[in-house]
């Protein structure tokens, strides 16, 4: 089976995620309630998309894997991140605004970025993705068609770049936003992810 028949079958489970999780936060005072921004829906819109391929790929590796440090990880990983991606979609719902963007991904971090935040963005850019840090589809397809420690060591690798794009636009939003519901969130993004990133690097030394 192929990553797009795949892809296919998981949006029922994403969905009952995302919702469940969702409406848990609408009453917990987790809404911004300020007019948004546009870095602010920007980040929002993008990052579930982000997030979205996270939860994906670990799905994946769970199912091609037996060792138990990596399906916990992974399962970690779809979570929190089902948990965030409630969160953003929860704000873009109650701010009127589409669940992804109707622009070019990443517009929103264009206005002001600095020369190294534009090095940085390119470096994490690979041809044919969709957003910084993201897989392209030739990638996720051989994570489906890989297994056992070759599936766990790209997946590792594959994350690793992903966390680095999240942080990159997480980090994004803060310079941008003075919500500090919005802000607040892409800080716990950027410390869980840093600190996943060196966790991922000490289990690739295993590989």
């Amino acid at each position: 089976m192929n990553y797009q028949a795949i892809k296919r079958q998981l949006p029922a489970l994403l969905i009952g995620i995302v919702v469940g999780v969702g409406m848990f936060l609408l009453g917990q005072n987790s809404i911004p309630l300020d007019k948004p921004n546009e870095a602010e829906i920007g980040f929002a819109q993008d990052m579930s998309v982000h997030h979205q391929q996270a939860i994906e790929m670990s799905f994946l590796v769970r199912e091609k894997t037996d060792d138990q440090e990596i399906r916990g990880f992974a399962f970690d990983i779809i979570n929190t991140q089902a948990n965030q991606r409630g969160m953003m979609l929860g704000w873009l719902d109650l701010w009127q605004q589409p669940l992804s963007t109707t622009k070019t991904p990443m517009m929103w971090m264009m206005d002001d970025m600095s020369s190294m935040d534009h090095s940085q963005m390119t470096k994490d850019f690979t041809s044919g993705a969709y957003m910084p840090g993201m897989a392209t589809s030739d990638e996720m397809q051989t994570l489906v068609e890989a297994s056992g420690t070759d599936a766990e060591q790209l997946f590792l690798e594959l994350m690793i770049r992903h966390h680095k794009g999240g942080v990159m636009m997480a980090d994004g939003v803060i310079k941008r936003s003075e919500n500090e519901t919005v802000t607040r969130l892409a800080q716990t993004m950027v410390n869980g992810q840093q600190a996943e990133i060196d966790y991922m690097n000490e289990l690739l030394t295993n590989y």
